[in-house]
């Protein structure tokens, strides 16, 4: 799972005019995407007991986020998880947090793909305020594995802004490739119905295949000056307790 990136403009941050908006929609809730590089999510959860955590730092227009997302199975196919933001310059850019969870169980499953959902809160802190209750977000998860190497993910759903008091549509459409146990590179779609599409790139080393990950990615959003975004991460997977 996880936040995906959002570009300060004026001051604050954007993907969903907010940045903390950006986070709830990232968030899976920012727990739950398709491995750290994709902010599109995958339909499928941890097992009870096992666990994975995320960091990764995203620089764009002058700024810098960086991120840290611990995610748990609380039950077989349930996973919880939150994440941690802290943005640079904090003067212009909220920090911010979000709780989310998402179920996948092994039987929402028609044909050749599987499904799940995903749900979020996201809270902000400005400069000298106190944190915030903004968005809550909630999406439906398909994946379909193609062939040995090639998956796709698709996330539809409906988000609350609460600052704007406005609902809208985020969605994602993701296509990744895994030639081998180590490498796997992806491209992506992300939106919300009322504001133009964002396009992602990025690729992961398994250092330790399906345990510790490496992945760097780079993207952009149609229409808006200085949007292009670099991110580089690190994951650790399949960790029990």
């Amino acid at each position: 799972m996880q936040i995906r990136p959002c570009y300060p403009v004026m001051g604050h941050v954007i993907s969903r005019m907010r940045w903390a908006v950006c986070v709830a929609a990232l968030l899976p809730v920012a727990a739950v995407h398709a491995g750290r590089p994709m902010n599109t999510d995958d339909a499928s959860a941890n097992k009870q007991a096992v666990c994975h955590v995320e960091a990764w730092m995203d620089k764009y227009a002058g700024a810098t986020s960086t991120h840290l997302a611990p995610t748990c199975g609380v039950v077989d196919d349930l996973e919880v998880a939150a994440e941690f933001v802290s943005n640079r310059p904090s003067s212009e850019i909220p920090q911010g947090r979000a709780l989310g969870f998402k179920w996948a169980p092994e039987w929402a499953n028609w044909q050749e793909w599987r499904f799940g959902i995903k749900g979020g809160m996201g809270w902000e802190k400005a400069s000298g305020d106190d944190w915030r209750h903004v968005s809550e977000d909630y999406s439906l998860l398909a994946t379909r594995q193609l062939n040995d190497e090639w998956t796709v993910h698709i996330n539809v759903g409906r988000g609350h802004d609460k600052l704007k008091k406005h609902h809208d549509t985020p969605y994602g459409v993701a296509l990744a490739w895994a030639p081998d146990d180590h490498w796997m590179v992806f491209g992506e779609i992300t939106g919300l119905n009322h504001t133009s599409a964002s396009q992602f790139a990025g690729v992961r080393y398994w250092i330790l295949p399906e345990t510790l990950g490496l992945d760097v990615t780079t993207g952009r959003t149609n229409a808006t000056p200085e949007s292009k975004t670099w991110g580089i991460g690190l994951g650790w997977y399949g960790l029990r307790f």
